[in-house]
């Protein structure tokens, strides 16, 4: 419900939460997607192509069809694609051909916690144009996220925390037993 009242949320989570693979799942059963694919920016190459395997597995569709990806070198995104996996430079280098990302109905920059070059620039220009794009819609996640500067920079935009699975952890030790 925040989404549709809010142009930017940011989700902050525990690693193993979902927040890479539900939210886009959540954002196309909301209907988002429909006037513009879901893009789900990834730091790196290996990060975009695995989640978009594992999305697409879990919506059970060919990787490539409704769940693409595009890598420096690779692509496979195609007309019915509704959410696109790729790196933060991928979505930058779009801006330069398409200065308002109108490809784009929603889009998901995930770990700005990293804060590289490619995210800052990434978010100072989408405050820049959410105002010549009321539809757009942008969620900002992490695992570790400096939750109230990311906020104040899209002007009080909402937080949502979400909470991880905990695993029990034993420690083992290998090696040579002390005498």
């Amino acid at each position: 419900e925040l989404i549709r009242r809010h142009p930017v949320l940011v989700v902050a989570g525990e690693t193993g939460s979902g927040k890479t693979t539900q939210l886009p799942k959540i954002c196309l059963e909301m209907g988002r997607g429909s006037n513009g694919m879901i893009g789900h920016t990834q730091p790196r190459r290996l990060a975009a192509r695995t989640v978009a395997a594992r999305i697409a597995q879990e919506l059970d569709t060919t990787l490539g069809d409704l769940v693409g990806y595009q890598v420096r070198f690779t692509d496979q995104v195609s007309q019915n694609t509704a959410i696109k996996l790729m790196t933060d430079g991928i979505l930058l280098a779009e801006m330069q051909r398409d200065r308002l990302l109108r490809q784009y109905d929603t889009l998901i920059i995930d770990e700005a916690h990293e804060r590289s070059l490619n995210i800052d620039f990434l978010l100072g220009y989408l405050k820049r144009i959410l105002p010549q794009r009321p539809d757009l819609k942008v969620i900002v996640t992490s695992a570790t996220i400096d939750l109230q500067s990311f906020s104040r920079h899209f002007d009080g935009a909402p937080i949502i925390e979400v909470s991880g699975r905990t695993y029990p952890v034993e420690t083992r030790y290998l090696g040579r037993e002390q005498a």
